[in-house]
């Protein structure tokens, strides 16, 4: 039994760490996205915000 609780407490431990792995990750993704966001807003509202591509007409082939 002590062999099976040392296992799954082994098990325990790597679950764990990968799970704040994932989590320190997402973390970073988020605040790093937040980040872009605001630095975009607050740019775009002091130079305007950027002017739409023009729309380009598709060449027709002529026979």
């Amino acid at each position: 039994m002590s062999m099976w609780l040392s296992g799954a407490n082994a098990f325990a431990s790597a679950a764990r760490g990968l799970t704040a792995a994932e989590m320190r990750r997402t973390q970073s993704a988020m605040f790093e996205e937040a980040t872009r966001q605001s630095v975009a807003f607050w740019t775009g509202a002091a130079f305007g915000a950027k002017p739409a591509p023009a729309k380009r007409r598709a060449r027709t082939r002529k026979a």
